[in-house]
This record gives C-alpha cells, sequence and structure tokens, in this order.
C-alpha cells in the first residue's frame, strides 16, 4: 500500500467519523421519537386499510387533498395528533440532516484577527 493510498483510506475514515458525530442527535434523538409514534399508531390505524382507500384518491392532487382533509376530520384526536407528531419529527429531521450535510460542503470562515493595540 502506497503512502496515498493509506493518505486516502485514513482520511475516508476520518470524514466517515466526523459526520456521524455530526448527525449523531438526529439519528439517536429524533428518529426513535418517529418509530415510537409509528408504533403507538399502529395500534390506533389500520394502515393497510388507510393505502387501499387512498390509492383511488391519488388520481389528482385535488382528490389526494379532499382525501387528506376529510380523514382528520373523522380521525380520533390521539389518531391526528399522532399524525402530526410524527409529520413535525419526520420535518425537523431532514432539516438536521439537510443543514449537516450542507455544512460539509460549505468552506470554512476565517475570522479576522484580533489586533491588540
Amino acid at each position: 500500500m502506497t503512502n496515498e493510498q493509506l493518505k486516502s483510506k485514513i482520511m475516508r475514515r476520518v470524514y466517515t467519523v466526523w459526520f456521524f458525530n455530526r448527525i449523531k442527535p438526529v439519528v439517536f434523538l429524533q428518529l426513535p421519537l418517529i418509530v415510537l409514534f409509528l408504533v403507538i399508531q399502529h395500534e390506533y390505524v389500520a394502515f393497510k386499510a388507510v393505502a387501499k382507500n387512498s390509492i383511488n384518491s391519488l388520481n389528482s392532487f385535488s382528490g389526494a387533498f379532499d382525501y387528506a382533509v376529510s380523514a382528520f376530520q373523522h380521525a380520533e384526536p390521539l389518531v391526528a395528533f399522532l399524525a402530526v407528531a410524527i409529520g413535525l419529527f419526520v420535518v425537523l429531521a431532514a432539516q438536521s440532516i439537510v443543514r449537516n450535510t450542507a455544512g460539509l460542503f460549505r468552506k470554512p470562515v476565517a475570522l479576522p484577527l484580533k489586533v491588540e493595540k
């Protein structure tokens, strides 16, 4: 193994560990909460039946929107709350992942030196 290959292998591992440490809060805090809410909601919602009913409404945007509005109007409060909570956590997790990934490609900003008088 040449020095360049060894350097490349080491740097790949360094970047992998750095990226893992950067996204760790998302992976270990937000995603388990999403899974927990999905498990709780599975007790109250038959996902196969909902999917079967929603396939017919997916032929247009207005049909899908009407179906979603009707489903939330006729849902129990706990089911609606869990659906909103899952959506919120998915948005927050996606936002964190996008922000961290964008931070990988951003150039570091050098602060100006403080000049003492």
